[in-house]
């Protein structure tokens, strides 16, 4: 009797078992789905308009002459307007965003130099229902014009407000009458879109062993000799700088210059560096690593139908080595070279400082316009003093005052990491990554001691100004400079010229050219071979290149600037990769997003891609971090 009764109760309670197990995935269904609907949801990254912040499909590289972690698009092997499909493209180049090393990818032979797909994301949908969007944040939304794809930029325009875009910043106002004023980032968000000019902890060896001189020389006030109070070590990986105690005060100046990739492709064959001078510069731009890269069509380096490298590649080399040149094609949103388009006056100065001195003062310097914005920390009480100075005269810029003072951690011996900005008219101090507050604001506008024609960069014989913006000294004090960088700021190009972005009308060849005020170079250009953009361009870089001409050339004057009109529930989007970003900036009629079409606000890369070496599927737990 037992022996039945106990099958027969389990049979019964089978079909309820069935109907809970069954009811449990439904109700986990419409979880997941109101979920996504009203919380938060994944996406992937398609493009590299976001990029350096969020990458579409791209190289993550490690530079094989300095070592720099950088990473280039691969977006042109993708056809993001046929659902992602594979084009014909291959991404064989790209050049280092620190030494413009040009890293050609060993494709058979190291996994990791393979393509890897965009960033992918959580969105918050949860945000813009308890607050409205802000200025600077990272939203996803629905293309206005093609509501079925999903777009991702940063907010830059709020409703009802008129915005310019000129000289890389952004201007705001909400009345035709009211006077312009620039939208400044808040220092969180100035560390998040700050981007990567040099980094003296990565050092390239093969330029160092041919004497390659260090980015950072000594400068003293109206002395051009070399200045023995500063002792700077460079070796093939690694860099310091160290200043003797004196009197008077002793600068270390950042002089930018770089080796083409033209050259790299000389040095790579064996070639020598000629003579650099120390001290020759040229202007700091917009250039971005990650639209640095070059591809070629796949049938070059491919064979039986796309299945297999050519011999020369499984043979050992490059594929960049094995193709001609002249099939080699660049990225939109690069000109063909590791230079920029556009002169960044905005900066960032990091150093990684070992005071070994109980009193004196460290001393930073950032120079914009020809202004040099100084900050000097009395080691021995902490005490900051923010200035201004228009050639030797100290400028009542912070809202009418000359000077500005602040309490710091900087007080005694110790190792400090010092960061000091000069972003969108303010300059912001940090300690140890702590904000300094000084005892009024740090803002000021630029426009009123540099206006029209004077908003250029400077030099002087006696003092480089522009030409060597960002420094670090001391006077009386002894220390050591561990580490050495610099930032830009994100440059908002409000042009487009040809297909690439730009301030300057690369069509008008003549007026660039005007604009070289040496007649011999001037003639060379327009005598020179290639396209119109690209002498359009060797007029640009000339230019850049040559301190002593900036006083003379009309080229800053012919940068042009932007206007839009933001109704009720509008938005303006930008890309930070301003070069090669379809945003709102070229949206025609239809210059914005309305509200209607916003999903939410980017909250963090849960899982960027995985590395295929040395064990495959590796996580890359360094680029899971928050969107800001």
């Amino acid at each position: 009797m037992s022996n039945t009764a106990i099958p027969t109760a389990e049979v019964a309670t089978h079909p309820q078992h069935n109907r809970e197990t069954i009811e449990s995935i439904v109700v986990a269904f419409i979880l997941a789905f109101l979920f996504r609907a009203f919380v938060a949801e994944a996406f992937v990254i398609p493009t590299g308009s976001m990029a350096p912040t969020l990458m579409g499909a791209h190289k993550d590289l490690f530079c094989e002459y300095c070592g720099q972690p950088y990473q280039a698009t691969a977006s042109t092997e993708f056809d993001n307007q046929d659902a992602g499909q594979p084009t014909q493209n291959v991404t064989i180049a790209s050049s280092c965003s620190n030494c413009r090393g040009l890293n050609r990818y060993d494709l058979y032979g190291d996994a990791n130099q393979a393509t890897f797909s965009g960033d992918r994301i959580l969105v918050s949908k949860f945000d813009y229902i308890l607050s409205s969007p802000k200025r600077w944040d990272v939203f996803v939304f629905k293309y206005p014009k093609g509501a079925r794809q999903n777009y991702i930029k940063r907010l830059i325009g709020l409703p009802q407000e008129e915005l310019l875009i000129q000289e890389g910043d952004v201007f705001t106002r909400t009345s035709p009458d009211a006077t312009f004023t620039i939208a400044r980032k808040p220092p969180h968000k100035i560390l998040a879109m700050r981007q990567l000019v040099s980094d003296t902890y990565y050092q390239p060896k093969i330029l160092n062993q041919q004497g390659w001189p260090s980015l950072w020389q000594p400068w003293k006030q109206g002395d051009s000799a070399q200045n023995n109070a500063w002792e700077i070590q460079q070796a093939d990986d690694s860099w310091s700088a160290h200043l003797a105690s004196t009197n008077e005060q002793e600068w270390l100046r950042y002089y930018h210059k770089f080796v083409d990739d033209e050259f790299w492709l000389e040095i790579i064959d064996g070639g020598k560096l000629p003579q650099i001078d120390p001290r020759r510069s040229q202007l700091i731009t917009d250039y971005q690593a990650y639209n640095s890269s070059y591809h070629v069509d796949r049938t070059k380096i491919f064979e039986k139908g796309g299945r297999s490298f050519v011999p020369e590649i499984v043979e050992g080399n490059r594929a960049f080595d094995v193709v001609e040149f002249q099939d080699v094609a660049y990225e939109v949103g690069s000109n063909g070279t590791n230079e920029g388009y556009h002169w960044v006056g905005d900066l960032l100065g990091e150093f990684e400082v070992q005071v070994e001195s109980d009193e004196g003062s460290l001393l930073l310097d950032l120079v914009e316009f020809g202004l040099h914005f100084r900050c000097s920390l009395d080691v021995s009480n902490g005490n900051a003093r923010l200035t201004a100075l228009d050639g030797d005269q100290p400028a009542t810029i912070f809202d009418g005052n000359s000077e500005l003072t602040a309490d710091t951690a900087v007080s005694g011996k110790g190792r400090y990491t010092l960061s000091f900005a000069n972003f969108d008219d303010q300059i912001v101090l940090w300690v140890n990554g702590r904000v300094v507050q000084f005892s009024g604001s740090s803002n000021f506008d630029s426009q009123l001691i540099r206006s029209g024609s004077q908003r250029r960069p400077y030099w002087d014989p006696n003092d480089p100004l522009d030409a060597a913006p960002v420094g670090i000294g001391g006077q009386g004090i002894e220390l050591t400079v561990h580490r050495a960088r610099v930032f830009r700021d994100i440059y908002y190009i409000a042009g487009q010229s040809y297909s690439d972005f730009c301030d300057y009308n690369l069509s008008n060849l003549p007026s660039m050219l005007e604009a070289i005020p040496d007649p011999v170079v001037r003639q060379q250009i327009r005598n020179s071979f290639g396209s119109q953009k690209n002498r359009a361009f060797s007029a640009v870089s000339m230019i850049y290149a040559n301190p002593e001409w900036w006083s003379e050339t009309s080229l800053f004057a012919q940068r042009t600037a932007a206007n839009f009109q933001l109704e009720e529930e509008q938005y303006f989007p930008m890309g930070d990769n301003s070069a090669a970003s379809s945003d709102a900036r070229v949206w025609n009629n239809h210059n914005y997003v309305e509200q209607k079409y916003l999903l939410g606000k980017a909250l963090l890369v849960f899982w960027p891609h995985y590395w295929n070496r040395p064990i495959p599927f590796t996580p890359n737990i360094r680029r899971m971090r928050t969107i800001r």
